[in-house]
């Protein structure tokens, strides 16, 4: 169950279920992916042992006062596409908490939430409740990183002995990189806990001695938010050095990597963050935070690491990449093998035996 899945991708939470969906059913595993429509309701089976149910988010089967997808919509929605009886109920998304427990009673069979990150608007929303639920349901809450297991638990408790750490994963993409020496990318959500205000005002800084300094945000976000970013990149001199390219489809932003210089993870505080490993795995140079969970694969001798996330520190990141070229080559090489410790195949495994212990158990 998710929100968000292939083509409807925001973040790293769809290409998390995208992928590792994928992998499940080369695997073996009969996977029956619930998610949202833009339109109707449509019921696809793309090939091996997948379905997909894409359900629309009206009246009929949404209720915006909860944030949430109603149970017996979900419920009719998965038994007219044939799906069966579940084995085990894998949910990514909050907007499922209720149709998950509707299912864990219905079928007797053991939830588990993959806890991408805490909800944002803290546990006292509706996405905060429904996370809530979610959690004190769940026999089993992934989590990517040992970071994301702490924050989990500080937020809301009494889910120690249930947490699993599995990390996301990253496909082979590595490409011969031809970047332009001075364009540089971010690409993430657009607020104001991934760092891209001081990642702004650094360009600034950097444009007094790089004249041909740019950077493409990749990206959305609040329009009222983006229009703040826009108007501080105006104040400072720079709005002709920023290229705003709004959301792109997945393997768009693959193929787009090899086109920069480096990739910029300013983050003040991320659960994972799959761009950085796609950048690894891309071969082109980071540069980044220690933020959160990042800290738990990204390093010194596999990236050039921002010490603090404001201005001046990016810059001097930043600068310290173009300067020390035989540095910055060799931590491609680090990079790359990082990556392949993340392959999708093998957390799509990890996945895996974790399902199969859990259905192994309910038998007994």
């Amino acid at each position: 169950m998710t929100n968000e899945f292939q083509p409807r991708i925001v973040g790293g939470l769809g290409i998390v279920a995208t992928r590792l969906s994928k992998m499940l059913s080369k695997a073996g595993v009969e996977v029956k992916v619930l998610c949202t429509s833009s339109g109707k309701l449509v019921v696809s089976k793309p090939g091996g042992n997948m379905h997909i149910v894409r359900i629309p988010k009206n009246v009929h089967h949404f209720r915006h006062s909860a944030c949430a997808f109603k149970a017996s919509a979900v419920l009719r929605a998965a038994a007219a596409a044939g799906s069966g009886k579940p084995d085990l109920i894998h949910v990514h998304s909050t907007e499922f908490a209720a149709a998950a427990a509707a299912a864990r009673n219905k079928f007797r069979a053991p939830v588990v939430y993959t806890c991408h990150s805490n909800a944002s608007e803290g546990p006292r929303s509706m996405s905060g409740k429904n996370q809530a639920k979610l959690i004190r349901g769940a026999r089993r809450i992934v989590v990517p990183s040992r970071w994301q297991a702490m924050a989990t638990r500080r937020m809301y408790g009494g889910a120690q002995d249930r947490i699993v750490v599995i990390p996301h994963g990253v496909s082979s993409v590595s490409r011969q990189t031809r970047g332009a020496p001075d364009h540089l990318l971010y690409v993430g959500r657009i607020i104001p806990s991934k760092g891209i205000k001081p990642l702004i005002k650094a360009v600034a800084l950097l444009s007094r001695f790089r004249k041909n300094v740019r950077l493409t945000i990749v990206g959305s976000g609040k329009k009222s938010y983006m229009n703040h970013l826009r108007a501080y990149a105006k104040q400072l001199g720079v709005s002709e050095r920023i290229r705003w390219m709004g959301s792109r489809p997945h393997d768009a932003i693959q193929r787009m990597y090899p086109s920069y210089s480096a990739v910029i993870v300013p983050s003040e505080k991320e659960s994972f963050c799959l761009v950085t490993l796609e950048a690894m795995a891309s071969g082109v140079p980071l540069v980044s935070s220690l933020s959160g969970g990042l800290k738990e694969f990204v390093n010194s001798r596999n990236a050039q690491i921002i010490n603090s996330v404001n201005g001046a520190s990016i810059a001097r990141a930043i600068a310290a990449m173009w300067n020390n070229k035989e540095i910055t080559k060799r931590r491609l090489i680090y990079a790359k093998a990082t990556a392949a410790r993340y392959r999708w195949h093998k957390i799509a495994q990890r996945y895996k035996s974790l399902f199969l212990g859990l259905k192994k158990a309910r038998t007994l």
